[in-house]
């Protein structure tokens, strides 16, 4: 233990405090795409696959901002938003397209992905998932994607 007057009590305050700090902060995941730039895409896909203005979900954060944006929150749409795996199996199991923060939940029915790589967007579709949810996306879309 350093007494206050230890040579380095300062030098191990600080370090100590910066990592409070570090670990007190909100957690972000680093590959993760932000709340409201998903709920843009959000917006997107679900007027491409025929449930324009409405999209299932169950996450706070992402009703707050599908509301900002006018998107009904409407657990009967065909499309979802998911961020848990629990959800992901829920909402694959009505047979909706699932959109998820991660593609680790391609394995519990999510068939579409946004992260971050590298700082760059980028878009997986899980192609079996899509099949299994009934909705057809536009080329357009699926051409700028990284399929798995």
């Amino acid at each position: 233990m350093l007494r206050r007057t230890h040579p380095h009590f300062k030098s191990a305050c600080r370090c100590l405090g910066a990592a409070v700090m570090v670990l007190a902060a909100p957690s972000a995941h680093a590959d993760g795409v932000s709340v409201p730039e998903a709920a843009k895409f959000l917006l997107i896909l679900a007027g491409s696959a025929g449930s324009e203005g409405r999209v299932a979900c169950k996450e706070l954060d992402m009703v707050f901002q599908l509301k900002k944006q006018d998107i009904s929150v409407d657990a009967k749409a065909n499309v979802a938003w998911s961020f848990t795996s629990e959800q992901t199996r829920f909402y694959a199991g009505q047979g909706k397209l699932v959109i998820c923060n991660n593609r680790k939940l391609f394995v519990d029915g999510g068939a579409i992905a946004f992260e971050r790589i590298g700082g760059r967007l980028t878009i997986f579709v899980h192609q079996v998932n899509l099949g299994r949810s009934g909705i057809t996306l536009p080329d357009s879309f699926l051409r700028a994607a990284v399929k798995m």
